[in-house]
């Protein structure tokens, strides 16, 4: 069985070794939480717009221009 091998009780015996298992129920509650949010598309709706917005600072674009100016030291190209 799968358990027996993640304890290292039989099969590969590699037990668990990032210790996944001890985290397993929290998961589960939590998924649980995110399937019944997403069942409420107002809610969803809302919670991801929040996320999004919050999540600006962090934005992919932010990252490249700050790695071109500080870390490769590289000036924008204008398109015409």
């Amino acid at each position: 069985m799968i358990i027996g091998s993640l304890e290292g009780n039989e099969g590969f015996g590699g037990a668990d070794y990032f210790l996944v298992g001890k985290d397993f129920p929290s998961y589960v509650e939590c998924q649980e939480k995110v399937d019944k949010a997403y069942r409420d598309q107002k809610r969803w709706t809302r919670m991801s717009i929040l996320n999004t917005a919050g999540s600006s600072k962090f934005s992919s674009d932010r990252t490249i221009h700050e790695y071109a100016k500080d870390i490769w030291n590289i000036k924008q190209v204008k398109l015409p």
